[in-house]
């Protein structure tokens, strides 16, 4: 999600359960776990580092816990700083609770949509999404904006909050349902696309993968193959498992194919290489030489 949809739930959380309460606290904690997106420079000169990254480490749930963290101990430095005396620890404490409320909230959203975000990490770099939206809404994002203008400029006041969440729900709640009606009808991965008609099927066998797309309307059958190993011997596969070029590739794929091109082998992403799907835009493949196959 936008970060002012993320910042707007945010003061819908805090204005619903604590009015009055410490508002800004929650809207920090819910936009700051999009500064990762500053951080890529780390991933690209150390692929061990692949978490360090937009929709990363900061999107899971140590590194909310870490965000709110630093966000309190940056209002107490800021206090000290100022000569405007100290927090008492109650109050800390309260501050955090907002903190890390707007964070979940945040990681919560980013859930709702592909590719997914790391929730478990470090315990698991797996990405878990409820696979409703294909990435950022368009809609929400100009339904947010729209309502932020409205408030500013005095033509709605905070009580409208409620009607935001209203319309937020709903239009949720629609995409749940289109996507439980395309989980029936196909089985395995089903991923939206911005024409929320419009769906997205992967289906994984043993040797291959099969992608196509289909529509609520109509059903559409233009089946892909993509054969997992061409001349490349799973074990080959496997022994480079743990290989830092081949995480990060993983990890920002949807799924991987293998092949020989000359004395190389080949793993890729042909959704992104092919321009099926176009995020993330990096780290589509890696080459490792097939002497590596033969020595090993």
């Amino acid at each position: 999600m936008d970060s002012i949809t993320h910042g707007l739930v945010a003061v819908l959380l805090s204005h619903t359960l604590c009015p009055g309460g410490p508002v800004l606290f929650a809207v920090l904690g819910a936009v700051l776990p999009d500064s990762d997106i500053f951080l890529k420079w780390i991933s690209d000169r150390d692929p061990r580092l692949f978490i360090f990254t937009h929709g990363g480490f900061t999107h899971s749930i140590l590194g909310t816990t870490v965000i709110a963290t630093g966000i309190v101990l940056g209002f107490w430095a800021w206090l000290y700083s100022s000569d405007q005396g100290y927090a008492g620890v109650p109050m800390l404490v309260f501050a955090l609770g907002f903190s890390w409320a707007g964070a979940l909230t945040h990681i919560g959203l980013d859930a709702l949509a592909f590719p997914g975000i790391p929730i478990l990490y470090p315990v698991s770099s797996k990405k878990f999404s409820a696979g409703i939206f294909p990435g950022p809404s368009l809609v929400l994002f100009a339904t947010s904006v729209g309502f932020l203008l409205m408030f500013l400029t005095g033509y709605i006041g905070i009580s409208a909050l409620s009607l935001y969440a209203s319309f937020g729900m709903a239009f949720i709640l629609a995409h749940v349902l289109m996507k439980a009606i395309v989980a029936t009808h196909h089985r395995g991965l089903t991923i939206p696309t911005i024409n929320p008609l419009k769906w997205l099927v992967i289906r994984e066998f043993q040797d291959s993968y099969q992608v196509y797309s289909t529509s609520l309307l109509k059903r559409s059958m233009n089946v892909t193959v993509y054969q997992r190993y061409e001349g490349v011997e799973p074990s080959f596969l496997d022994r480079h498992s743990g290989d830092p070029e081949i995480r990060r590739l993983l990890y920002y794929s949807y799924f991987t194919i293998s092949g020989r091109e000359g004395r190389e082998v080949v793993i890729r992403d042909p959704l992104r290489e092919d321009g099926v799907l176009f995020y993330p835009p990096c780290y589509t493949r890696v080459r490792l030489p097939c002497e590596a196959d033969e020595h090993s």
